[in-house]
Parts: C-alpha cells; sequence; structure tokens
C-alpha cells in the first residue's frame, strides 16, 4: 500500500487518503495517545473535558439533537455519534486542505512511520487492557446467586451475553489471553503483521458481539478493528499474491526511515521497557481490583439466597403463580464489598421473574429496608423505606420473616439456597456425554 523507498512516491489517491487518516486517528485517538506516556493521561482526560461544550454546541448546530448524557457506562452515546461524525467531517476537510498546499510532497515516510507506530501501540494497551480484564475474570464476572435467579426472558441481550461468557472461566480467560497475544505481537515490527492479523479476527468477533446483543462499546471496537486491518494494510498485496495467486513474494520493509543503528537501539530499548511496565502494571492492577472483588464472605448466618417456601400477605396465603408479581420466590442478603459499609444487600425475585433490590439495615433480628437509589450516601436515616422485617431461624436451614412491606403485613417461610444447586453451576466438564444435556 505504502513503500517510503519508491523513488516515484505514492500515487495521489494514497496521499489524500494518508492525509484523511493522519487527522482522524489523531482526532478521535488523542487520549489513548497520550495515555501511552505515563502521567500524560491525565492532559487527555482533562482536554475532554474542556472541549465538551464544543461537541455539545455542534450536535445541537448541525444535527438537532441536543446532549445530555455523557460517556460513563456506554460508548454509544449521541455524544459519541456526534463526535465521530465531526471528526470524520474535520478530517475530510482538512485532508482537502493539507492535499491543496502540499500538493509538491509525494510521499510521507517518516509521518507513516510515526503513525503506524502510534496505532500499534495504542492497539496494543487497548488488547492489555480488555484481555488482563478477561484474564483475572473481571469483565464478565463469577455467576453470583442473584444473577442466577434470573430468568431467560427478564435477561437484556448484554446481560445474557455477560452470563454466557462468564460462565465458563477457562473460555473467558482464555478470550483475554488472545488479547493480550495480539498486543505482545504488535510490539515489534517484525510480528507487527501477525499481530495485526490476530487482532483483526479478534476484534471481529468482539464487534459482532457488540453489534448482535446490544453492547454499547460498538463504535470502539469497531474503530479498534479498523485500526488492526489499517496496520495490516501495506501487506496485503503480497498476501493476496501468496494466497491466491500462490506466488513467492518479496520481504516486507521493517527498518522504515529508522536508518540509524544507535536510534534503533534506543528506540528498541524504550520499547521493551515500556512493553514490560504496560504488561507489570496490567498484571498488578488487575490483581489488585480481582482480590478486591472477591465474593464477600458471609457476615451473618442471614446472609445467602433463600427460597420461599411459604408466603402469606395479610393472613392469606399466596399460591406460588409464576404469573404473580407479589408474591416472593427468592430472598437474598449479602454484604458489600467495599469496606466500611454497614448495610447490607438486599433483593427480592418475584414469581415473574421480576427483581427489587434495596439497602438494609441489620439490628439484631430486625431488617430495615431502604430504597436502593435513594440511599447511595452513608446516611440512611432520611431515605425512604419499604418496610421492616422480622427475621427468626429455626436451624441454619429456614428462615422466617415477618412484618410490613408495601404496606402490607407479610409472612415468608424459606429454604437456604446454594449456588451448587444451579445445572449451571454443578453440570460442570465431561469428556465422554451418551446425551447431549441441552436445556
Amino acid at each position: 500500500m505504502i513503500d517510503p523507498e519508491r523513488a516515484h512516491g505514492w500515487p495521489w489517491p494514497l496521499r489524500v487518503a494518508f492525509r484523511f487518516l493522519f487527522v482522524y486517528f489523531c482526532l478521535s485517538f488523542y487520549s489513548a495517545i497520550l495515555q501511552l506516556v505515563p502521567m500524560l493521561g491525565m492532559v487527555g482526560y482533562w482536554y475532554d473535558q474542556q472541549v465538551r461544550p464544543l461537541y455539545v454546541w455542534l450536535g445541537r448546530a448541525l444535527f438537532g439533537v441536543e446532549i445530555t448524557v455523557f460517556p460513563g457506562g456506554s460508548g454509544d452515546t449521541t455524544y459519541n455519534w456526534v463526535q465521530v461524525a465531526v471528526h470524520l467531517a474535520f478530517a475530510a476537510i482538512a485532508a482537502a486542505v493539507w492535499t491543496a498546499v502540499d500538493w509538491r510532497r509525494t510521499a510521507y515516510p517518516w509521518l507513516r512511520d510515526g503513525l503506524w507506530i502510534a496505532m500499534r501501540f495504542v492497539l496494543a494497551k487497548a488488547m492489555f487492557g480488555y484481555g488482563f480484564n478477561k484474564v483475572f475474570r473481571l469483565q464478565f464476572g463469577t455467576q453470583e446467586t442473584a444473577r442466577l435467579l434470573h430468568t431467560y426472558g427478564e435477561s437484556s441481550p448484554m446481560g445474557l451475553l455477560w452470563t454466557f461468557m462468564g460462565a465458563s472461566g477457562p473460555y473467558e480467560m482464555a478470550a483475554g489471553w488472545a488479547e493480550v497475544i495480539g498486543g505482545i505481537l504488535l510490539c515489534f515490527r517484525h510480528t507487527q503483521l501477525l499481530g495485526a492479523l490476530w487482532t483483526a479476527a479478534v476484534m471481529a468477533n468482539v464487534f459482532l458481539l457488540n453489534l448482535c446483543y446490544d453492547v454499547p462499546v460498538k463504535l470502539y471496537s469497531f474503530h479498534l478493528l479498523a485500526t488492526a486491518l489499517v496496520i495490516a494494510a501495506p501487506d496485503l498485496p503480497r498476501l493476496g499474491r501468496l494466497f491466491f495467486l500462490n506466488r513467492p513474494v518479496e520481504s516486507g520493509n521493517l527498518q522504515g526511515p529508522w536508518t540509524n543503528p544507535r536510534l534503533r537501539r534506543i528506540a528498541c530499548g524504550v520499547k521493551i521497557a515500556w512493553l514490560v511496565t504496560m504488561v507489570s502494571f496490567s498484571v498488578w492492577g488487575n490483581a489488585q481490583y480481582a482480590a478486591m472483588l472477591a465474593p464477600a464472605p458471609a457476615e451473618g448466618s442471614l446472609d445467602g439466597t433463600w427460597r420461599v417456601r411459604e408466603f402469606r400477605r395479610d393472613g392469606q396465603e399466596i399460591p406460588p403463580l409464576v404469573t404473580d408479581k407479589t408474591r416472593w420466590r427468592f430472598f437474598s442478603l449479602a454484604s458489600p464489598r467495599s469496606p466500611g459499609i454497614t448495610w447490607k444487600l438486599g433483593a427480592v425475585s418475584d414469581m415473574t421473574g421480576g427483581n427489587r433490590r434495596w439497602r438494609v439495615v441489620v439490628q439484631d433480628e430486625t431488617l430495615v429496608l431502604h430504597d436502593w437509589d435513594a440511599a447511595f450516601g452513608s446516611d440512611l436515616s432520611k431515605a425512604k423505606t419499604a418496610g421492616t422485617l422480622v427475621a427468626t431461624q429455626d436451624g441454619d436451614g429456614v428462615l422466617r420473616l415477618s412484618g410490613d412491606f408495601d404496606g402490607a403485613r407479610i409472612e415468608a417461610v424459606c429454604d437456604r439456597v446454594q449456588p451448587q444447586e444451579f445445572l449451571l453451576i454443578n453440570r460442570g466438564f465431561h469428556w465422554v456425554n451418551e446425551r447431549p444435556l441441552n436445556r
């Protein structure tokens, strides 16, 4: 695609495409480029905060949309789409101006090499981030009892994907190692083509999962996939001759414009130091986070998940009909993982599969259920309460709840549920299967 050693330079469509690509990549990945250097990432974050009003104004002026939500849990917000549209338009205009001003220049060997280096390491860093997150089983997590209580029909497509991925630790870790390996291969010129093709295959699968399961990272994953393909693009003619025409091909140009041996040794040292530092910090950070998010041990005899065997409302026994939203099916109580929090996480699943959550203050045998959304602060005294229940136990296996809840008097008899009771957890792996177990 681009050969800086050609004396006659690049074809003019290639020069225009390069100018567009250079501007668009710098606009879209400026923060990621800065994050390649320790401490500079905060500059990119600060800059992103400063330019937000500009994109809000452009969204209103150019597209007639009012931006009120900024990127947080989702990477496909209206803000993100406006940002991409603005970047595409600006890159096209900048490429046209650049072409008109610099029409005599026929090649950009140094600029091209710098851009490819930036793309390789930005993509590698992204692969390390996502990859080690999966290796330590942080992205999808393990199957907690509260998640096991959800029905398929009540799951969102993204929630179903998260359950599927998190159900198998080896599969999640293998997917993570695939991303990490791609990142390592991208760091070296001799393996950058293999790394780009490897990463493109990995990211094609990720992009399709995001697209088909409504995961709001479609824009970002597409950009990573496109970056991998662009990195491999200069070698595609050689690969085409090898795989489709079965012809011998020449060696690729791995040196670029770097001809000074001393500079190349310095660059190699910097690269190895960066790689070791990045991998070490990724492993250390994810290990610390995994330890922090380890399942909290039960801090009381009430902690756990309970199956509601009997349920009475205002003295009347409610049968376990699957259409009844008022009848409890499961009751869960768990200690939060964050230190210093005195309340517990409470949840109820009704017979239809719906779920409600509260922050529960336990006082001896009394449970005070506080509204989930209004109780983020440590002081729950002013939070709305859904009810107050008295809990008594018959041994470790039976829990009795009674009290006022949602304006009614309820009584519930519950049996303890263990995660190992669920087929998704206890089925395990079998080399020999006489019959498929597909439920």
